[in-house]
């Protein structure tokens, strides 16, 4: 089978088992990537357990939005593996690409380089096999439960417990192991969720002074996050909401007595803008506004936080892991968009000329000059961050980043034009898409494969910068840039900085090694200097 076939057959199954397992309510590793994009994590979770009063309209919609979004990315798939299949059997390398990527593989650093590129993705992609708070098997009584690897919500009366929300496996675990009657719980190696998973907390309340929210002792007014919990039961939150100025603004979460999720209201400047919760839910006393503190805790082994934890309570190791599943998502994304519009448009200029050249290169011209970040920063602001998802960040990335692909598709081709073999090809009937994709596109290439190692990491530092910011993507995924500048409020902590630090720095370091070997085997001199 020839090498376009065995990809079309890869693309092809990938996409049936992604849409098969999601019809099936199956959570299965990597492949739920493909109904992640449009809907955040938090905001699925908040969803899920919605009431029927609520009438889950909200549940609905997201749901529709993923299902369309990754149902499409599996049907798109899918195309392209038919059509690998199809057209792929007369395919042979051509004995010039053959060399050059011998030429790569005789480059020690960047083969070496390259494997563990390749073992880092496959270690990406047993996802909720390495990393997740929920277990992988459950053995109760004498039935055996994959809470990982479905969709469907667990909750503790369903293993014997007295309560009706999600279960802990963590303190299911210790339960358990407390009983002694026969039952288990197998957790990942680190059964830490990369965001939003904490277990210890401390409670400093807040005061009230003429409607402001202070902390105790500072004149300031508060800014941040801060919850209220029932005055019945002090461990159940009740109200968690976002303070800016020391009044309410954003979303506010409304929880039951059970804490439950029950609803939300949004407010402006301390003014209630709109609510959707139960009145009998809303009615209910409450303590006082309470600003919960996680205080940073070093790497320990018996806790399994093998890199320690930020100023959240949040799982380093889970995050940087969170993280680096991510960057490989969207660079993968990125790449087959940026690229794909990048050469199709690079050609099409290069082969024509002409006004559609000049419009294109006017275009080109304003893009250029128009900041990428300004762009992001006005685009969060307009959404608000909480509604930002990957692939907004991903689009706006994209296209600004197809103009350096073009540019250069568009030189190559012009000069590839006027060779003979192009004449020839004419000569013989070739029609004009075929003269570019099969005859020009294939000697032009190779400047274009140079530069895509250091487009993802271009990509790479861009979204930790955007996160390091403030200005990237919400709390709900995971970032590099986050445990970066939570690292530099607390330099009490040094491995929280150390941490991300050195992982940041030796996956660029890959990407830069095989980007120089890349870079070396595609370049026409005859002497090297990477060998």
């Amino acid at each position: 089978m020839t090498f376009p076939r065995k990809v079309g057959l890869i693309l092809l199954l990938v996409a049936a088992i992604a849409a098969w397992g999601h019809w099936k309510e199956l959570s299965l590793p990597s492949l739920r990537w493909f109904f992640s994009f449009d809907a955040t994590p938090q905001q699925i979770q908040d969803a899920a357990t919605v009431k029927e009063w609520y009438g889950f309209s909200q549940r609905q919609r997201l749901e529709a939005q993923g299902n369309m979004v990754g149902y499409g990315f599996c049907v798109v798939m899918g195309v392209a593996g038919l059509v690998l299949l199809a057209t792929g059997g007369k395919f042979q390398w051509n004995p010039l690409t053959v060399r050059k990527f011998t030429r790569f593989r005789s480059i020690g650093r960047g083969w070496l380089a390259f494997r563990m590129l390749l073992l880092l993705l496959l270690v990406a992609m047993l996802d909720q096999l390495l990393v997740g708070k929920r277990a992988l098997a459950v053995k109760h009584g004498d039935q055996w439960i994959f809470p990982a690897f479905q969709q469907k919500i667990y909750y503790e009366n369903d293993f014997g417990g007295t309560q009706d929300q999600e279960v802990n496996y963590r303190r299911l675990k210790e339960r358990f192991a407390a009983e002694k009657n026969g039952d288990r719980v197998i957790m990942p190696p680190i059964p830490w969720d990369p965001t939003f998973d904490s277990d210890e907390v401390l409670k400093r309340p807040l005061v009230s002074n003429e409607g402001i929210i202070h902390r105790p002792g500072e004149k300031e007014p508060f800014n941040g996050q801060a919850v209220q919990f029932s005055e019945d039961n002090p461990d159940v939150q009740r109200l968690a909401a976002r303070f800016r100025k020391g009044k309410r603004d954003g979303l506010t979460s409304i929880y039951d007595t059970k804490g439950e999720f029950a609803g939300r209201q949004t407010w402006k400047a301390g003014e209630l803008v709109e609510s959707k919760a139960p009145e009998d839910v809303l009615a209910a006393t409450t303590t006082g506004w309470v600003e919960l503190l996680y205080p940073p805790a070093p790497p320990s082994l018996k806790e399994r936080h093998f890199l320690g934890t930020d100023s959240k309570g949040w799982d380093i190791a889970a995050q940087l892991y969170g993280g680096l599943q991510v960057i490989f998502k969207s660079s993968i994304f990125y790449l087959v968009l940026t690229y794909g519009i990048g050469i199709t448009l690079g050609c099409v200029m290069g082969y024509f000329g002409g006004w559609f050249d000049l419009l294109m290169q006017r275009l080109i011209e304003v893009l250029s000059n128009v900041p990428f970040l300004l762009v992001v920063i006005i685009i969060t602001v307009n959404l608000g961050r909480e509604n930002v998802v990957l692939m907004n960040i991903l689009l706006i990335y994209c296209i600004f980043s197809w103009i350096t692909v073009a540019t250069y598709l568009r030189t190559s081709t012009f000069r590839e034009k006027a060779r003979d073999y192009v004449a020839a090809a004419r000569v013989q009937g070739a029609g004009t898409s075929r003269v570019i994709f099969r005859h020009i596109l294939p000697n032009a290439i190779s400047t274009i494969v140079t530069l895509l190692p250091f487009s993802v990491a271009g990509l790479t530092t861009s979204l930790t910068a955007m996160d390091f910011l403030g200005f990237g993507l919400p709390d709900s995924y995971p970032s590099w840039g986050r445990v970066l500048e939570n690292g530099t409020q607390n330099l009490s902590s040094p491995w929280i900085v150390a941490s991300v630090f050195t992982v940041m720095v030796s996956v660029l370091l890959v990407i830069t090694f095989i980007g120089e070997a890349i870079r070396e085997a595609f370049d026409p001199k005859k002497f090297t200097t990477y060998q």
